[in-house]
């Protein structure tokens, strides 16, 4: 019995091993003459062998397959080069490799950083060619050579895509947030009845169990002294009920989505502090929205101005003005609290005034004052005519997310799932849009140390900032468990994809990998997001840039988009065996353009191709590289 307890938990086990790969194991327990519980890297796994199993205890097996949830493996006969991998001695020639590799980006090795490696090389899981792509990865990202840089990379690039670590996590969560619930109930019911020794008992199984999955001490029922004590405290909040209900029926008249579905759905109370909190919002962003037109037509004024003198020697000036302007408006897209609330229109036109002032400071480039001048006009116009104009969507998302407990926080189980919930799922009925993705990525947590470091340099009080890697940190430094295992493991892939996605201003090629989880049907899929672009002035160039998403899926199979953009002439390649997709997604390429088009790219094209699964194994390796060979415009493109 105590054996199936084991394999029980061993299967709860995050542990990634691949079809063709060669490890070594201990047989921990032979079940049949098939059936054994072996030991890898200190976890054990249920195997069944093809053939009869070794009868030593220290074996070398090969995966064949994967049977009925059991992993089926073929015992691999020891030879000279087996016994010294087993001794923890990789060939001499792989870590040389991974040496020159270094070198050639100009990092060398001290004794201590080759020690790390060769630690890197003994340990970590994976083919010695994914090891090699690592050390590739690291190295074009000039990063300095750390057991946590190589690991977080390792499991970004090779591990379990992020969506899947994040499931194994949500599962064991949802698992015990059902346990503490149900030995609640169950204690509540045994005091009730008086029987203290069921109750004991009770407790002593939910405490264990609270060990076993890790929970931070979670604290899952109250002692009849707390609870008189809350009844307490409720006893005067009654009078503070009323009068918050009298308060909110007050502004019914003025606030336009007081009668909305959604909105009924919150006490009264609650509504009261979300009518005073996003009135306030909506009128700050009002202002913040105007002063930003006033700040950008100045400037545009300004830069119209010096081009109308018709002198050389005011271009310069002039096109500084139009930097100003693009730089103004990209950062107020991405990090304007205006632009949470604003629809969709605007944004688009926002986006479309900045692409329009690209193309105004590649004229002035080209010596072309009287077309730039003429663009100019056309963008101090289009900003002039913007309103600012709350979208009925946006204000549900933002109420939808108000947090109404913040003096009694909960506990990060408790945080983490509906936090999940909320950044992997956009609001039905909202588009995606710049702005969208980017808050889906900082709430994902791909921002957390920038986040933090912003809150500590202003002036406002300092709050912790709430996503997905803050959740996580917190859930990391409970008591050893497999839930901490997980969180640790979460936290390794979101920092290599960071470490991948580093800006190096010194290269003129960027590259950038992301796993982007997405709920889809009620299950965590991951989007695999690589990019290269080249450096446009210490930001991205997008209208120099190759972007690829990567989707699996259980009902159509892979998917792959290439975008791919050349002086904003964009192409577009969408690759998938699924005929049925195929129809779908053509039946939408007119408004995909229309939509592309919208924000400043000339759509060439917008092609269909089969998924070729070696072929995008080059395509992910190319992205990875960071290519600076010369072609005529300085730069090579290669996804």
């Amino acid at each position: 019995m105590q054996v199936r307890n084991d394999l029980i938990m061993s299967e709860l086990v995050p542990f990634s091993l691949k079809e063709g790969e060669t490890f070594f194991a201990t047989i921990k327990e032979k079940l049949s003459n098939d059936e054994a519980i072996v030991t890898v890297k200190g976890q054990d796994v249920l195997v069944r062998f093809q053939g009869e199993i070794p009868k030593e205890d220290k074996i070398v097996v090969r995966i064949i397959g994967i049977k009925d949830h059991v992993l089926q493996v073929q015992a691999v006969p020891k030879t000279a080069e087996t016994n010294d991998a087993a001794a923890g001695l990789f060939p001499a020639g792989e870590l040389e490799k991974a040496e020159q590799i270094l070198l050639a980006q100009g990092i060398r090795l001290s004794k201590e950083e080759k020690a790390i490696l060769r630690r890197f090389f003994e340990k970590a899981k994976g083919t010695l060619n994914e090891k090699l792509e690592t050390v590739q990865a690291l190295a074009n990202k000039k990063l300095e050579v750390t057991e946590s840089h190589l690991w977080a990379i390792h499991e970004a690039l090779h591990g379990e895509s992020f969506g899947e670590v994040l499931t194994q996590l949500a599962d064991h969560l949802a698992l015990l947030l059902r346990l503490q619930s149900s030995m609640e109930n169950s204690l509540q019911a045994s005091v009730g009845n008086g029987l203290q020794t069921s109750a004991e008992n009770n407790l002593q199984i939910l405490e264990e169990n609270n060990r076993d999955f890790g929970g931070n001490g979670t604290k899952v029922f109250r002692s009849q002294a707390e609870t008189d004590l809350m009844e307490e405290q409720r006893a005067p909040q009654k009078d503070h009920i009323s009068a918050s209900v009298e308060t909110a029926e007050g502004q019914q008249t003025e606030w336009p989505y007081w009668n909305e579905e959604w909105m009924q759905a919150f006490p009264a109370p609650a509504k009261n502090m979300i009518v005073k909190t996003i009135t306030e919002k909506l009128s700050q962003a009002a202002l913040d929205f105007k002063k930003l037109q006033i700040e950008m037509n100045k400037k545009l004024e300004n830069a119209a101005f010096l081009l109308n003198n018709g002198q050389t020697s005011a271009r310069q000036q002039a096109k500084q003005f139009v930097e100003a302007v693009i730089h103004t408006l990209d950062r107020a897209i991405l990090q304007g609290e205006f632009m949470l609330f604003t629809d969709m229109k605007t944004e688009k036109q926002m986006l479309q005034a900045s692409a329009k002032l690209a193309e105004a400071k590649q004229l002035l480039t080209e010596g072309k004052q009287s077309d730039a001048l003429k663009v100019v006009n056309e963008v101090k116009n289009l900003l002039g005519g913007l309103r600012f104009q709350p979208a009925d969507v946006k204000v549900k998302h933002f109420v939808s997310a108000f947090h109404l407990n913040e003096d009694e926080p909960e506990a990060v189980p408790q945080q983490l799932l509906p936090q999940l919930a909320r950044t992997l799922k956009f609001p039905l009925g909202e588009e995606i849009s710049a702005r969208n993705t980017f808050e889906q990525f900082r709430q994902l947590g791909f921002y957390h140390e920038k986040d933090v470091f912003h809150a500590l340099l202003s002036k406002q009080p300092v709050s912790e900032p709430l996503n997905i890697k803050a959740l996580l940190l917190k859930l990391s430094k409970g008591e050893p468990s497999m839930i901490v295992q997980q969180a640790e493991h979460a936290l390794a892939n979101m920092t290599g994809q960071q470490l991948l996605s580093k800006f190096d201003a010194s290269n003129h090629m960027q590259t950038m990998f992301y796993q982007v989880p997405v709920l889809l049907h009620d299950q965590i899929e991951t989007v695999h997001i690589y990019l290269n672009s080249r450096n446009d002035g210490g930001k991205l160039d997008w209208q120099n840039c190759s972007l690829y998403f990567l989707l699996d899926t259980e009902k159509y199979g892979k998917i792959g988009i290439l975008l791919q953009a050349l002086e904003r002439d964009l192409t577009v390649t969408i690759k998938t065996d699924s005929a049925k997709l195929t129809e779908a997604l053509k039946a939408l390429t007119e408004t995909t353009k229309e939509n592309l088009e919208e924000i400043g790219y000339n759509v060439k094209g917008i092609t269909f191709a089969k998924m070729n699964n070696k072929e995008e194994q080059k395509t992910v390796a190319e992205t990875m590289k960071t290519n600076e060979r010369n072609s005529g415009k300085g730069y090579d493109w290669k996804v």
